[in-house]
């Protein structure tokens, strides 16, 4: 279904691109060129843009999983995003205040902050769901906000702004920034370019370790199997002793910890301080499609950051090389996201002559819709029985 979802955004996408009066044959060779190196007509570095989509493709796979843990919980963690700029806020103050602190402490200490940050704003909406039922789709989305504009105030005309009209914060410490792989040097030369425009750092591992994590977390551990069977049945987990009040704020603590470090990552690796940009930042909602379109696996979940990565890295070369709008990748994105939500392509299938069967087991986006509204039937109570 993944892959169906993902083809059916790809033809649509193709069909306005040509009602609008482009190609998409050249908007397509221009998101491969950008997004994977291949098919590059117009002397861009394949290199260059696989670094590109690397550098997208980070901060998407820690926070993917933490919308994809929630999911195995019943619950919809929106607010993916809002953990994320809590963690980046976080990262950078304790880099500012702390910048002369030597770099084996301060980097931990600005990573290990922004999990913090983020589990604490995850948090506000676990205990508010586990103790008085209040829906976390609507609490997330409203701590989003409140992000947001708590971003705004620190860096305009805030604690942390630069200076007087500048809309961005102090930079933080060298011993708070992430190295990269290869010298950020501008006389070193690889593959005809300068080491230090491939930017590609240490959040990669930190990453890969993070997915790592959730995979042993969720199916090798007594956490584990307690998210799951909150997922698939509230009841039968009270019956079987699990406190479902705990794990739904401890799968939260834990998502907002990942989104947390997914901002951190972006801060200590890539930007170094807070701009506006991250106002209008993305990366928790297309970490939303992305958890959906990895059905809430370890593997799913890179593939599908990789995937988003190299659209957003591919935009750019495509507006530059086939004059169509870099739009377009929110367009495919958000076509992805809607296909897999309807689940309408399975339907589509079953009406096909010769292809239609009755399922005999729920299909995967079947599953996701149980475990995301399972918890919303009622709110979880302690100390019932299942009869």
């Amino acid at each position: 279904m993944p892959f169906a979802s993902v083809l059916f955004a790809f033809v649509v996408g193709a069909v306005v691109v040509t009602v609008t009066g482009g190609n998409p044959i050249d908007a397509y060779q221009g998101l491969l060129c950008g997004g994977l190196g291949v098919a590059c007509t117009q002397g861009e570095n394949p290199a260059l843009q696989i670094a590109n989509t690397i550098i997208f493709a980070i901060p998407l796979i820690t926070a993917g999983v933490a919308v994809a843990l929630p999911f195995r919980a019943g619950l919809f963690n929106i607010g993916a995003e809002g953990q994320l700029l809590a963690g980046a806020m976080a990262c950078t103050a304790l880099g500012i205040k702390l910048h002369d602190w030597p770099a084996v402490i301060l980097l931990p200490t600005v990573l290990v902050g922004g999990m913090l940050a983020g589990a604490a704003w995850a948090g506000i909406a676990g205990v508010l769901k586990a103790t008085v039922g209040a829906h976390e789709v609507v609490t997330t989305i409203m701590l989003n906000y409140v992000a947001q504009w708590l971003l705004r105030f620190l860096i305009i005309g805030g604690p942390l702004e630069l200076r007087a009209g500048t809309s961005k914060s102090l930079p933080i410490g060298e011993g708070a920034r992430l190295a990269t792989f290869l010298p950020n040097s501008d006389t070193i030369q690889i593959l005809g370019l300068p080491a230090s425009v491939y930017r590609v750092h240490v959040g990669l591992v930190i990453a890969v370790v993070a997915v790592a994590v959730f995979a042993i977390l969720l199916w090798r551990t007594s956490l584990g199997y307690e998210i799951r069977a909150a997922g698939q049945s509230q009841k039968a987990a009270r019956y079987a002793g699990v406190s479902v009040r705990r794990t739904i704020i401890v799968t939260m603590l834990i998502a907002g910890a990942f989104s947390g470090l997914a901002g951190a990552i972006q801060i200590a690796g890539v930007d170094h301080n807070l701009t506006d940009k991250y106002f209008s930042d993305t990366t928790g909602f297309d970490a939303i499609a992305v958890a959906l379109l990895g059905l809430g696996s370890a593997v799913g979940i890179v593939l599908a950051a990789i995937l988003f990565g190299a659209l957003h890295a591919g935009g750019s070369v495509m507006q530059a090389d086939a004059g169509i709008s870099s739009s377009l990748v929110l367009v495919l994105q958000a076509l992805i996201l809607f296909s897999i939500a309807a689940n309408f392509l399975n339907a589509i299938r079953l009406r096909i002559p010769g292809l239609g069967q009755a399922p005999s087991a729920p299909a995967p986006a079947a599953v996701g819709a149980a475990l995301m509204t399972e918890a919303a039937v009622a709110p979880p109570q302690e100390g019932t029985t299942s009869t």
